[in-house]
């Protein structure tokens, strides 16, 4: 019964001695306009039927206001036309406004701005027909994968005041998604959506802290939500759970369900499933592994999103997940059996994330740039999509549009480190391909179909993990032929960068042979750099040992770059040793490095007198016991007798297991 209808049975019958008290009992659904009347006789003077009526109706919208988390007087968001005037070409529609705004990932911010936008919006369509239930779709960075989850957001989900189905039918008018009647009456703002990026945690260097942001954003999600509190709060124990996660301060067990029991509020509430959008899922996986409490997060990200998105039909309807690196079903997602996972080389969303040919042209044409696109494929074109298509990645279009500069732009944007620290490791083929790659020729290599950054972690099969992990960043893309090839010009200014350095590259793939004690490589490889790297007039007669040393310890000063101690020339056991690589508790390889320089001046080339003092400086590391105060997480100790003569160079070595009294 209506509120009205309620007022004209009281008018009716109710006899002039009663009057209706202060008291409103909500019904069941907080969202209902019906309340129950209490009455009850009382003796006190006759108050106007009107009187009474809108003391009640300030009680009713009072009521209201509490329950949506809004004041009475917050007035709803007005819709305003669209600023952007539509252009087409081909297949391509686009919303062009006076700019084009870099950084912005918010679809709503973008459309309310004026900025210019391509149309997307039948990714909509393409979620809806999927039939997977959960969706991964992953894409190199800067690719536009925040921007169409943002989209998805504002067309399913529910509004909540001020928001409302006037202001959302606003920004998706005239766009494609509105031509698909059948999508648009049955999804537009029909679904509750839990919305939870991912993105920021670089700086987390522990486990604790990382859990501590994720807390913070699991309360400000409840807080979103927080108009389903009155409902929830009818159970005693849903209520308290509620007050805990709202507050940001909770245990481990209540945070790994925290997503499920949301799902299952707005269930409650809204009489509907839920869409589930998360951006950079496995970002931080990423930043886990960089700072060695991978297992910790791996663990408890596999609770909370198997909690949510697994067994959990009654309250789920969908869910897209967006990221870089396909490490899903190795990662934190490796329960879930109802996971489809689409890369780039997948028909299915291929069009959806970049830009494509007519796209670029019609923003080439908005921006009058038309008669630079010969330019713009050579420098940004080149990533083969899954039906065919050659796509553009968005940011470096945006960047140059806005700029003017055909340059590298997007390699600037950062999300290399982990690539960067593997290079390093990598094998003589590797190396080998690269070359072949930079020269434009495509390479024939195994792409993993799933990663897991536990290999990263152990060292293991380098090569595999390293293409797979360019190919998902977009340093590498596919040809017609399935070989991988470098897409184009500006994401071969990187590899030129990262490998045509020789001596950077071959500096820190010699270090990285030390501190995994593969000892006969290192040498083969440091004798081969010795060669190659001093000049005739490095390596005179006159060279001392003290010049040497210098060299070395420039040679190894990547180490220091990684985290660990470089010393040289410090007292220790019961003599001075020349150069030590220490470890510190946050670096992969607890290797200690001890080396000690002997040099043959002044005599012919002798290689058996060269292997003599390479031994002599070996046994005095021994015999002085340079290792004795190594810190006690130490797993092993490398000591090398390094012996030089001219340009030739040998090396004694050791690997001691146990080297402390």
């Amino acid at each position: 019964m209506s509120f009205s209808k309620i007022t004209r049975v009281f008018h009716r019958t109710v006899f002039p001695t009663h009057f209706v008290t202060r008291r409103v009992q909500c019904l069941q659904s907080p969202r209902s306009d019906l309340f129950h009347l209490p009455f009850s006789r009382t003796l006190r003077t006759r108050k106007p039927w009107m009187d009474l009526r809108q003391e009640n109706v300030l009680l009713k919208n009072k009521l209201k206001a509490v329950q949506k988390g809004a004041e009475l007087e917050q007035q709803p968001w007005e819709p305003s036309p669209k600023k952007q005037k539509i252009m087409t070409h081909g297949t391509a529609t686009l919303f062009a406004g006076e700019k084009i705004l870099v950084g912005l990932d918010s679809f709503k911010e973008i459309v309310d701005r004026g900025s210019t936008i391509i149309d997307k919006t039948l990714l909509i369509s393409e979620f809806i027909e999927c039939k997977g239930i959960v969706s991964l779709v992953v894409r190199p960075r800067r690719f536009g994968k925040t921007i169409n989850l943002t989209m998805l957001r504002e067309f399913f989900s529910i509004p909540i005041h001020p928001d409302n189905k006037d202001y959302r039918y606003e920004l998706f008018k005239d766009t494609k998604i509105m031509e698909r009647s059948d999508v648009y009456n049955k999804y537009f703002c029909k679904y509750p959506v839990i919305f939870l990026s991912l993105k920021g945690y670089e700086s987390c260097s522990t486990w604790s802290s990382m859990r501590a942001r994720l807390c913070q954003q699991l309360a400000t999600l409840y807080n979103d939500h927080h108009y389903v509190y009155y409902q929830v709060s009818q159970k005693i124990l849903n209520k308290s759970r509620f007050d805990r996660i709202n507050s940001g301060k909770f245990k481990d067990g209540v945070t790994e369900d925290a997503l499920l029991y949301l799902s299952k509020y707005l269930k409650d509430y809204h009489r509907n499933k839920c869409i589930v959008l998360i951006d950079e899922y496995d970002h931080p996986l990423e930043v886990a592994y960089q700072h060695q409490y991978y297992e910790e997060a791996c663990g408890f990200f596999a609770s909370l999103f198997g909690a949510l998105l697994k067994g959990n039909d009654e309250n789920l309807e969908k869910a897209l997940l967006v990221g870089v690196s396909r490490v899903a079903k190795s990662g934190y997602l490796s329960g879930l059996n109802n996971l489809q996972v689409f890369p780039m080389h997948h028909e299915v969303f291929a069009n959806y994330f970049g830009f494509t040919e007519d796209e670029i042209f019609i923003l080439l044409q908005h921006n009058g740039k038309e008669d630079q696109l010969d330019g713009v494929r050579q420098w940004y074109n080149g990533y083969r999509a899954g039906n065919g298509l050659n796509l553009y990645n968005p940011w470096s279009i945006i960047s140059f549009i806005n700029e003017g500069t055909l340059k590298a732009h997007w390699i600037d944007t950062g999300g290399t480190k982990t690539i960067k620290d593997l290079l390093w490791n990598s094998t003589e083929d590797f190396k080998n391909n690269t070359s072949m790659l930079l020269k434009g020729c495509a390479i024939n290599v195994r792409i993993m179909e799933d990663m897991d950054y536990n290999v990263l972690a152990q060292k293991s099969n380098i090569d595999n993990v390293l293409w797979t992990l360019l190919y998902y960043a977009g340093y590498l893309t596919k040809d017609k032929n399935d070989n991988l090839c470098i897409p184009n010009m500006e994401v071969s200014t990187e590899w030129q960068e990262w490998l045509t350095n020789c001596n950077s590259f071959e500096l820190d793939s010699m270090l990285s042979l030390l501190l995994q004690c593969r000892l006969s490589e290192f040498k083969e490889q440091f004798s081969r750099f010795i060669m190659n790297s001093l000049s005739y007039y490095d390596v005179t007669d006159k060279m001392a040992e003290t010049n040497y040393h210098v060299f070395i310890i420039g040679l190894f000063n990547q180490a220091y770059c990684r985290g660990y101690k470089l010393i040289s020339n410090r007292e220790a056991g019961t003599g001075r040793f020349d150069l030590k690589i220490e470890p510190t508790e946050k670096v992969n390889f607890k290797t200690g490095v001890f080396m000690e320089f002997k040099v043959l001046k002044n005599e012919k080339q002798n290689k058996k007198k060269l292997q003599d003092k390479a031994n002599e400086a070996l046994e005095q590391i021994k015999n002085k016991r340079y290792f004795s105060d190594l810190p006690k997480f130490t797993k092993q100790c490398v000591i090398c007798g390094v012996a030089f003569q001219g340009k030739d160079v040998y090396i004694a070595s050791e690997v001691l297991n146990s080297w402390q009294n």
